[in-house]
């Protein structure tokens, strides 16, 4: 399995984009400028089927207009799309476009499903999305006042990946880290705040689960020891377990 560390920021970094890991045909999260990432890659939309998202917030949500609508505007949209979300995310999907792009028109969006070819997917925490190809099981994590924020594991092809930023270190992050063998963690600063976990938790969850390589992503623009017992992608670093 190849993981292709799209971008591995804060919506703070001037070295790094938004977070994004993308695997096979699977992305998880699609903030502001994760489209002319993929674009610069040379990842067409078409190629996507799945698109994770953790929650509302615009690093990790705010791209998804942009990903559809030129996705529509290259007549990619043939194959169904799946959205992959917390509860109550179509709604704010459709405020969003609405926002961006409604022109004033108050029913431009009400057949958004058809316009676009997608289905939302709305999980609760414990809840699965499962195919004949993978299986994706959600957990609610901790952010502040921001509901619903989700962590996701995967499993395809023998392995199970993690994917817990934007939290602080809560039961679920254990549960992911527990269940994965590798698991993307939020290391948003040395230290912890009220919405993030720290780098030292992030380097303390590598100290107890020695089956799982943790990585630090959503990592703001700070000073760290890169001889830690983690790993630290870069953009455009594809990760192969």
């Amino acid at each position: 399995m190849k993981i292709n560390c799209i971008g591995t920021g804060t919506m703070g970094s001037i070295t790094r984009g938004n977070q994004c890991i993308l695997i096979d045909n699977i992305i998880f999260d699609i903030g502001s400028g994760v489209v002319k990432k993929l674009e610069e890659k040379k990842i067409r939309t078409k190629d996507i089927k799945y698109i994770l998202i953790t929650h509302s917030h615009a690093d990790h949500f705010a791209d998804l207009p942009n990903f559809l609508i030129g996705r529509s505007i290259r007549n990619e949209n043939n194959e169904l799309l799946h959205i992959i979300c917390g509860k109550g995310m179509r709604e704010k999907t459709i405020e969003l476009f609405q926002l961006c792009f409604g022109d004033g028109e108050k029913d431009k969006y009400k057949d958004f499903e058809d316009k676009f070819n997608v289905k939302f997917v709305e999980l609760e925490n414990g809840e699965t999305f499962e195919n004949n190809e993978f299986k994706i099981t959600a957990y609610e994590l901790e952010h502040g006042g921001c509901k619903p924020i989700l962590g996701f594991v995967l499993e395809k092809d023998g392995k199970c990946v993690g994917y817990a930023t934007d939290t602080v270190l809560c039961p679920n992050v254990k549960l992911i880290c527990q269940r994965s063998e590798i698991a993307f963690l939020d290391a948003n600063s040395i230290t912890a705040t009220k919405s993030h976990m720290s780098l030292n938790e992030v380097i303390n969850m590598q100290n107890e689960n020695k089956n799982c390589m943790i990585c630090a992503i959503h990592r703001g623009d700070y000073e760290y020891n890169k001889n830690a017992n983690i790993k630290f992608p870069e953009d455009g670093e594809i990760i192969e377990i």
